[in-house]
């Protein structure tokens, strides 16, 4: 494990297999049914509170009406019952309809006790059904009606599921995953279905909250079309544990920076200085986007290094940045390679770097970039039109180094078709191969260093548009100049900070409306 990553252990825990999850929880709780008790009513709070916020993509801030519960027999079960209280202690209107696939008289006691605790508390506004083998959608269609459904909690199946799901638990989820008048499907744990092994056709979530630990399953290639955005729900599980393994979730403690008081006796220049290199003529906006979330990061001061035609209409709409104005090539309106002695110059100031944001792929401007990354020794971040192959030659290997790709431009690195899937080994090989750190974007994104692996589950389908990754290229770049910084933990606060600010303007403005310099405004 590199000292980078050392030092974000405190955010970062384990994703384990079914199997190893069962250990762990067995050497925590030691078969207490206290602690069991304890752990369940925990994570039924979080499910609750977590529903509170995601739901509010869909239905905005009216009041939840109609909830669907589907119970299995363990103890996700249980979970998913006790977060139905805290919804109904919430939405004193809501009304619940409870599916038991496997009736009433299989439920493990905890689980029971938890149903025993709903009906005290809200009894007259619960419905339950047991089903039978026989005529599974008749009987839900009867029992639901045609009134459209708010909010639909997965509770049949958890992590000891083996394949395949039997009925009439199959026949269940294949009519909730056909039902199109569902605004938010949970899966809490996992979606019944997933696992170690999983069925063909899960449930199909919105949502998947790991409660307590992040399940490897979730991550699988094969479960991303029906797991949804996954939120990891810390519980303290890790607290003071050791666990062996290379994959991790990042959890809400990244932002924990956020709160930490700056000395008094500190001034600018003692929070580093962020170059960024880009901008063209026919792209001049994705620049402009990448120093504003600069100016946000954290770093004390942003000289930007831009065409000299938009240098004027720059620096009047971003007077916090310096702005330095560099020859143009007159093709596409991108950085000639006269500019380099004006970059050569400065290039002494900088404690981090930031080169690709609007770019272009001009030859002369990939050759600008390519002596430009000799003269510092500072960190530096690659993206866009940056993410050369002709820069992978080892010239910055005794640096931080950081790519931000998405998918296409990861294949391109590499030579294979755009919109081939990646595996997890071939980023970590990339990483291990340059000695940098790639984040990879996507759902969840996915951050390597070549010795570990870390998923940042913030953000979601508002981060769908162009402009976001020149934000996140902004923050990060920013991140990674502040002195004394890690950069494995640095690029980790980077991507969940702007996950978690997308998050925040999704429940405000919605998914369709947002444009992506709407997430500055909410860092």
């Amino acid at each position: 494990m590199s000292s980078d990553t050392t030092k974000s252990a405190q955010f970062l825990h384990p994703v384990l297999s079914s199997e190893q999850s069962k250990a762990f929880e067995q050497g925590l709780f030691k078969g207490d049914e206290r602690l069991e008790w304890k752990a369940m009513n925990q994570a039924g709070g979080a499910i609750a509170k977590q529903a509170l916020l995601d739901i509010r993509e869909s239905i905005g801030d009216r009041a939840l009406l109609k909830i669907l519960v589907l119970v299995g027999k363990g103890h996700n079960g249980g979970d998913a019952v006790i977060a139905t209280r805290h919804l109904l202690n919430k939405f004193p209107e809501a009304s619940v309809d409870l599916v038991f696939p496997y009736g009433l008289g299989h439920l493990r006691p905890l689980v029971q006790r938890s149903l025993d605790d709903l009906q005290v508390a809200h009894g007259t506004r619960l419905q339950f059904l047991s089903l039978r083998k026989a005529a599974v959608p008749t009987q839900l269609e009867n029992f639901l009606g045609q009134d459209p459904i708010d909010l639909c909690l997965d509770g049949l199946l958890g992590m000891q599921f083996l394949p395949p799901v039997r009925s009439p638990a199959k026949e269940l989820i294949e009519w909730v995953n056909q039902r199109k008048d569902l605004g938010c499907r949970i899966a809490v744990d996992v979606p019944s279905g997933v696992g170690d092994r999983s069925d063909d056709q899960p449930f199909r979530a919105d949502f998947s909250y790991a409660t307590g630990i992040a399940k490897a399953g979730l991550f699988e290639m094969n479960s991303r079309p029906f797991v949804g955005r996954i939120r990891y729900l810390d519980l303290g599980f890790f607290a003071g544990a050791s666990v062996d393994t290379n994959r991790s979730v990042v959890s809400d403690d990244v932002l924990g920076f956020r709160r930490v008081l700056r000395r008094s006796n500190v001034h600018k220049k003692t929070f580093g200085h962020v170059f960024v290199v880009g901008g063209s003529g026919t792209m001049p906006g994705a620049i402009l986007m990448t120093v504003q979330a600069a100016l946000k990061s954290g770093v004390g001061l942003v000289t930007a290094f831009v065409p000299e035609a938009i240098v004027a209409e720059a620096a009047a709409k971003i007077p916090d940045a310096m702005w330095v104005g560099l020859p143009q090539i007159p093709e596409d309106g991108g950085l000639a390679l006269e500019g380099l002695g004006r970059i050569r110059e400065l290039s002494s100031r900088a404690t981090g770097w930031v080169f690709g944001p609007g770019m272009g792929r001009h030859p002369e401007t990939g050759t600008l970039v390519d002596e430009a990354l000799s003269l510092s020794d500072a960190p530096v971040l690659l993206d866009a039109d940056a993410l050369l192959a002709s820069v992978f030659d080892g010239r910055w290997k005794n640096r931080a180094c950081v790519i931000t790709p998405h998918l296409g431009e990861f294949n391109r690195l590499n030579d294979r078709p755009l919109n081939e899937p990646v595996e997890e080994s071939m980023v970590e090989e990339f990483a291990n191969t340059h000695q940098c750190t790639v984040l990879l974007k996507g759902s969840p994104t996915l951050v390597t260093d070549g010795s570990c692996l870390a998923y940042s589950c913030f953000g979601g389908p508002v981060l769908a548009r162009g402009g976001s990754g020149d934000i996140l290229s902004g923050l990060i770049g920013g991140r990674t100049a502040i002195p004394d910084t890690n950069t494995f933990p640095a690029v980790l606060e980077g991507a969940a900070w702007h996950g978690w600010a997308a998050d925040r303007l999704a429940r405000e403005q919605g998914q369709s409306s947002a444009k992506a310099t709407d997430i500055l405004s909410f860092l």
